[in-house]
């Protein structure tokens, strides 16, 4: 799921860094269908036009953000 739209950001990291640097930008399919400075609002706003499962959306930083959870969070 969300292949295509992880694979889109992947191979244009780069000039999405130097276009939406500190934005959220929603991906569906192989291209940037929107942007936001916020999630939150990313998120309200796309679900209006776009099923969920057809999009992802991705904070643009110059360093990849790394998440880990922790196998305690819900200890």
């Amino acid at each position: 799921m969300l292949d295509v739209e992880w694979e889109f950001y992947e191979n244009n990291r780069d000039e999405l860094v130097e276009k939406y640097c500190g934005k959220f930008v929603v991906i569906s399919g192989d291209k940037v269908v929107s942007v936001y400075d916020d999630e939150n609002i990313a998120y309200k706003e796309t679900v209006k036009s776009i099923p969920l499962g057809s999009f992802m959306i991705h904070h643009i930083t110059e360093e990849e953000e790394v998440f880990q959870l922790s196998p305690f969070a819900n200890a």
